[in-house]
């Protein structure tokens, strides 16, 4: 087919040009105006561009995707008759021509997902500025250039620098969920266009082109289905539903019919798995159910709930922010009250927000996540968003995809009913003495079979005969000699007649197998036992899929097969499904250990939901099943939808709008809520819950994108070790707060009680930013290498509003954050009063916080056991950190350039031998704290504090 031509004139360019691309435009009309002679020929040149061209087609993506002339019908497409679909979109058998074609092109635009708006770096890198605190750090920032201290000015806009920096780079893994939805359109449709087939561009299928469909084909837009010949495409990834679906073209359907059960209409995105047909595109683009889904996944993107990690630090971060402009107000009076300068003033508000502030907190919090990451990788855990680590410890509740995540989404025969009603699991197989029938049973699934084997063995064709001849494989056939036999006759399947048939030349004579649907095999049998059709209900009923296999032995061929379908010998029941994945039920029982409840959303027919989720130990009463035909009777977010969705144990019949309902109503109960899923259905409810959780391997690029955590080998049970892991990552997190707000408070203490006392201000701004970055900072980032306790999938799991500082954790920060306060106001008396200068003075109190750190971390490293407990290996960065910390501010007091910046000087072995008994007077302190703790409320076994 020729290139499409792009008109491009006065008329195009007023209709379709944007705003910025007629910046563009305007710089060559004025050229045009100024020299028309030398220009004409330029304009001419850009007009024909290939630029101009790709913006005619970007401006036509942006318009509605049906043409004005065909637009969507009441009650949806699958509710008309084909014909009357034909007529509604002007269209007939023979297709479009190709003028009609290009019009409606132009009118309604190519068949493109819509793009998404994407959030351009530096509005990512400024948005980590919008913090309570960071507002203050640039408060302290300004004013500290106002009143000409340039060094503590460097060092408070060099932390938010580094924060900044550290945080643009998490954000800039932003999702590309709808992104990725593009790809789901294939890049070449086959259509019929004046009567003739031809391949087109996907972009270039409109409303009312007739597609034509056959076994291994992505559908390019969403069909009415005009004419079907044992269609079945797969729609797992967009349903939910795990077996292919077999379209009717001849079907009318409810104007209700959910969109997993509307057989007669193709939608984009899915592929064909076998059979041929064609259908009228009824929608296209932005229009089609795909990009509906891309729709909530955008909106997901946008309204989608924080992690519960991202909650409590902006609590946190309020509280902090909020007490400390309180401390300042208050205090800055008290001082204009009696006569201090604004310098001064101004320097105790610096000093104040310095000390206030934990500014190493965000890096420190990153380390810990970042660690924790690495360990989750370790354990096929991949961590997409960092504060995912520590929300998938604190969820409440698991709403599981079952095709692809509890199962293997691959069709598999599982077990086999014997005439005799003898039923033989998988695993039994090669057992005993129903040896040599099961391999009849077998041999017989891979004669009457239409799959082939590649030259590298793997099967190729339609699901079932797949599964077949991995039947024959495990009973001891050989597939690649069984599929070599020479068959005499074949009779395809066909959906109408149900059954298929292939008489097959044996050495000892011929063999006639038959297989299919129950009720249609059957019939063709001879000496049944009476409850031959039970005995297929009850296969049916444990969620299988039953066929019948059949045959007869003659001598030699004997007419037609159509003459002989009668008088069979029955050879058994295969039940046929879609395997659980190994550990995946041993996983759900942990997941209740742990307090944890597991809810299964699926696509599939509530009966087979059932039979699942009976296999998988979850509630098997009717009664805990609700479908999407219930939910829709309910209005969506009220109080009579939650509740129902609350009492729910399984979901059957659910479309993806559902899905994502059922996670907010989930959510608005009270719940911290992760989803898992691999499907396209899946994206907008994963970007929406607290935690998405998609699989690796099976999952589509959707599905990823639109996660949070991605589970590398598709196995359910892999989630428990990200639970465990994110439950020691929100400790480790919490010992970080506790240390830091601790050294923190003593800080603002000293201040508070040196002022009190008459005394000057106990430390400068830039000691004070030296402290809580470098020496502390040292320090509080090695808690988050922290290994657990052991005990985390024993405990119950915290509660959405639960904080990271409560009661607890003061009674434990209190009693070392007194004593340090004390020491340091003492000895900063002591040495003034000795006759020595303000600059020593802070000088020893300095080297008296390090070492309060030293101390209070060793305590605080374990929220329970004594300090005395430690054993380095478990965490053998906090004493490199130690360490490190009180080697580097040994350093600082001897190198000229630090001793000017920070005003330090090397100490005498008298405020080293003070700063050690102070220390352990905070070590002993603390340690009482826990004393008391533990004998208030009795820690669990392995020794982990609950302080929730």
């Amino acid at each position: 087919m020729p290139r499409r031509r792009v008109s491009a004139g006065p008329g195009w360019a007023m209709q379709h040009l944007t705003r910025r691309q007629w910046g563009w435009a305007g710089y060559f009309l004025s050229r045009v105006s100024a020299r028309p002679t030398r220009c004409i020929l330029s304009v001419k040149w850009v007009l024909r561009s290939r630029w101009v061209r790709a913006m005619h087609v970007s401006c036509l993506s942006k318009k509605s995707a049906i043409p004005l002339e065909a637009p969507p019908i009441e009650g949806g497409w699958h509710a008309v008759d084909a014909i009357d679909a034909l007529a509604k979109l002007g269209s007939a058998h023979s297709g479009l021509s190709h003028a009609e074609a290009e019009q409606r092109l132009a009118t309604g635009g190519p068949n493109v997902l819509p793009h998404p708006n994407r959030v351009g770096p530096l509005a990512i890198f400024l948005r980590q500025f919008a913090s309570p605190l960071i507002y203050l750090l640039v408060f302290a920032g300004v004013l500290s250039l106002a009143i000409g201290d340039r060094w503590d000015a460097l060092f408070i806009f060099g932390v938010l620098l580094s924060n900044a920096l550290v945080g643009s780079y998490q954000e800039f893994k932003a999702d590309a969920g709808a992104r990725a939805l593009r790809d789901l359109v294939p890049q070449v449709a086959r259509v019929r266009r004046d009567g003739m087939i031809q391949e087109i561009p996907a972009v270039e299928v409109v409303a009312g082109d007739i597609v034509e469909l056959e076994s291994g084909m992505k559908v390019t837009a969403d069909l009415r289905l005009v004419d079907t010949h044992g269609l079945h495409i797969d729609e797992s990834s967009l349903t939910g539903e795990s077996m292919p679906v077999l379209k009717d073209a001849a079907l009318v359907l409810d104007a209700e019919t959910v969109a997993g059960d509307r057989r007669n209409i193709a939608h984009a995105g899915t592929i064909v798995v076998e059979g041929r047909g064609s259908g009228v595109v009824a929608a296209t683009g932005g229009a089609t159910l795909l990009a509906g889904i891309g729709s909530m996944l955008s909106d997901s993107a946008r309204s989608a709930v924080e992690t519960p990690l991202v909650r409590r630090m902006a609590r946190l971060a309020r509280r902090i922010a909020l007490a400390t402009v309180s401390l300042i107000l208050v205090l800055a009076l008290l001082l204009a009250l009696q006569g201090e300068g604004w310098r001064d003033i101004v320097l105790l508000a610096i000093a104040l927000a310095v000390a206030a502030i934990p500014e190493g907190l965000p890096i420190a919090v990153t380390v810990a996540l970042s660690a924790a990451a690495s360990r989750m990788a370790d354990r096929n855990v991949i961590v997409r968003a960092l504060p995912a680590v520590e929300g998938l410890g604190s969820c409440t509740l698991i709403a599981t995809d079952k095709t692809g995540t509890l199962t293997l989404n691959r069709l598999t025969v599982n077990r086999v009913m014997l005439p005799d009603g003898t039923a033989v699991n998988r695993d039994q197989w090669l057992d005993g003495s129903r040896r040599k029938i099961l391999a009849e049973i077998g041999s017989a699934a891979a004669i009457c079979n239409e799959a082939h084997l590649t030259d590298t063995g793997s099967p190729v064709g339609d699901a079932v005969d797949i599964a077949l001849l991995d039947l024959a494989h495990e009973t001891g056939n050989d597939p690649e000699e069984l599929l070599g036999i020479e068959r005499l006759a074949i009779v395809p399947y066909e959906p109408v007649a149900k059954f298929a048939a292939v008489e097959a030349d044996l050495p000892d004579g011929s063999r006639l197998v038959v297989k299919g649907a129950p009720e249609t095999v059957l019939a063709m049998c001879s000496d049944l036992p009476d409850d031959a059709l039970e005995l297929a209900e009850q296969i049916a009923r444990d969620g299988y899929r039953v066929l019948v296999l059949a045959d007869a032995r003659s001598s030699c061929s004997s007419g037609p097969i159509s003459s002989r379908l009668h008088g069979l010998r029955l050879l058994g029941f295969v039940g046929l499904s879609d395997p659980l994945r190994f550990g995946v039920v041993e996983a759900i029982a942990k997941c209740r250990e742990a307090g944890i409840s597991v809810r299964m959303i699926t696509g599939d027919h509530p009966t087979t939901a059932l039979a699942i989720a009976r296999q998988l130990g979850l509630e098997e009463r009717d009664e805990h099943v609700i479908t999407g035909s219930d939910l829709a009777r309910l209005q969506e977010g009220s109080q009579s939808f939650i509740e129902a969705v609350g009492k729910a144990e399984i979901f059957a019949r659910i479309e993806p709008a559902q899905k994502l309902a059922i996670v907010t109503a989930l959510q608005r109960s009270g719940h911290i809520v992760a989803v898992t899923g691999d499907g396209v259905n899946d994206g907008p409810a994963l970007h929406a819950a607290d935690i998405g959780v998609a699989m690796g391997k099976g999952g589509t690029d959707v599905a990823r994108a639109a996660s949070d955590l991605v589970i590398a080998d598709d196995n359910f049970a892999t989630i428990l070790a990200g639970i465990e892991e994110g439950r020691v990552t929100f400790l480790n997190i919490r010992k970080i707060v506790i240390f830091m707000l601790a050294t923190g408070l003593a800080e603002i203490l000293m201040f508070i009680a040196a002022l009190s006392a008459g005394l000057p201000m106990p430390l400068t701004p830039v000691q004070l930013l030296w402290l809580n970055l470098v020496t502390n900072g040292l320090q509080d980032v090695t808690l988050g290498f922290g290994k657990g306790e052991g005990d985390e999938l024993r405990q119950v799991p915290r509660s959405k509003l639960s904080a990271l500082i409560d009661r607890d954790a003061l009674v434990l920060m209190l009693p070392g954050t007194l004593v340090m306060t004390l020491v340091a106001v003492w000895m900063m008396a002591e040495h003034l009063a000795a006759g020595e200068s303000v600059d020593e003075a802070r000088n020893a109190v300095l080297f008296l916080v390090v070492i309060f750190q030293n101390a209070f971390l060793l305590s605080v490293r374990n929220l329970h056991l004594p300090f005395w407990r430690w054993h380095p290996p478990e965490n053998g960065w906090l004493f490199a950190g130690l360490s490190m910390a009180l080697l580097l501010h040994l350093a600082a007091q001897q190198l000229p350039l630090t001793q000017h910046l920070l005003g330090v000087s090397p100490i005498g072995i008298d405020v080293a031998m003070q700063s050690l008994a102070a220390a352990l007077a905070v070590l002993l302190a603390t340690e009482a704290a826990k004393w008391w703790l533990g004998r208030r409320a009795p820690a669990p076994a392995n020794g982990t504090l609950l302080m929730e």
